[in-house]
């Protein structure tokens, strides 16, 4: 192993046992919300929600646009868009942003977690906000 790979070995390590630990802290963070009254009060809404006669009505009319002439040649200008040099040519740039903006976050997170990690705030207390 080289000693580049050594150093990335050493430097993931602590970093993937942080990442553990926030990963365990949110996890139960969210099973407390989803058991809390508020959470139950919220899943009861949402469930609401999707049964509502509004929420039908909706679900129906989007069925019928699709289903329409207009919605159906909507789609088809859609997907002839898509599969054009032009749209092809957009999708691949749009995905090279996409990349290079998660990289670039990703890349920021692992820094400020690293840099915890060895000033000592890596110790479990961390707070997600």
């Amino acid at each position: 192993m080289s000693e580049s790979e050594s150093r990335v070995t050493r430097m993931l390590g602590p970093l993937s046992s942080g990442l553990a630990k926030l990963w365990s802290m949110a996890r139960s963070a969210f099973m407390d919300m989803r058991d809390s009254g508020a959470g139950k009060r919220a899943a009861s809404a949402v469930h609401d929600l999707q049964e509502s006669d509004a929420t039908k009505r909706a679900q129906g009319a989007l069925h019928d646009l699709r289903q329409s002439d207009a919605g159906k040649r909507a789609a088809t200008a859609l997907h002839d868009l898509q599969e054009s040099d032009a749209g092809k040519r957009v999708a691949g740039a749009l995905q090279d942003l996409r990349q290079r903006d998660a990289v670039r976050k990703a890349e920021e997170t692992a820094r400020r977690a690293v840099h915890d990690l060895r000033s000592g705030g890596g110790s479990g207390n961390t707070t997600v906000g």
